[in-house]
């Protein structure tokens, strides 16, 4: 004769496996490694915009323009605990093309670059017309361009008393930025012009005359031939015609 089925008994075994099953697999979950996300993209990108940001917020007189590059989706960093540590190389450039360093300290170190650049613009001094060499510039052959920096190799001004009174070494296109190498101080003092020289022994000055042996411009030294001894000394065009030595 068959015995009646107890099914509490077996409702209780199924749960008591189930229970099991349950238990035995939240300890190998907690006995797994755990598998760290990969380091979004776009926070490289924020860190290396928020770095360059502060390096260059001191350029209060010119306009900076920040460009973050391309970053390749394909690159599998460990998410940082911390926010990267950027950096540059030494001797870089806040101005044009350059790189960010971006370094994670964390149990799994990692160090990337991300490319960037920056635009630094102001307004620069340039010719408001043709100007050919040789000529004394003036108020009116200037004026204010903006200019993105970079591209200025040769330098450039951004105050015109910089260049007003200086004279021209080579001709300039209207418009075109005035760079150092392109302006000259104007001579003071002719090759084989009378010249005074002004001696300073201490306190004391002794003036005497001379014939210059060069051309020189304000501040320049030059050779004078000493009228009264015939010595050839020489002194700093300090204005037009006079010439001082130090003895």
């Amino acid at each position: 004769m068959a015995q009646p089925v107890n099914k509490a008994h077996t409702t209780t075994n199924r749960l008591g496996l189930r229970g099991n099953a349950c238990l035995i697999g939240g300890l190998l979950l907690l006995m797994s490694p755990v598998v760290a996300g990969n380091q979004p993209t776009e926070i490289l990108r924020q860190t290396a915009m928020s770095f360059l940001q502060a390096q260059t917020a001191k350029r209060a007189d010119q306009e900076v323009e920040i460009s973050i590059g391309r970053i390749d989706r394909r690159l599998k960093l460990v998410t940082c605990e911390k926010t990267p540590a950027a950096f540059l190389a030494a001797g870089a450039k806040l101005q044009g093309k350059l790189t960010v360093g971006l370094r994670c300290a964390g149990p799994k170190p990692w160090t990337v670059y991300v490319p960037a650049q920056i635009k630094i613009f102001a307004e620069v001094v340039a010719a408001t017309q043709p100007l050919l060499r040789g000529r004394k510039i003036s108020t009116t052959d200037i004026m204010f361009v903006r200019q993105e920096l970079s591209q200025l190799r040769n330098g450039y001004f951004i105050k015109k008393d910089a260049v007003i009174g200086k004279v021209l070494t080579q001709n300039l296109a209207a418009g075109n930025a005035i760079t150092p190498k392109q302006v000259k101080a104007p001579v003071l003092v002719r090759r084989g012009e009378k010249v005074a020289i002004v001696a300073a022994i201490g306190t004391l000055k002794v003036r005497g005359k001379g014939k210059a042996l060069e051309d020189a411009a304000l501040g320049e030294l030059i050779s004078v031939r000493n009228s009264q001894s015939k010595r050839i000394i020489q002194g700093v065009v300090t204005r037009p015609g006079v010439v001082n030595v130090q003895m």
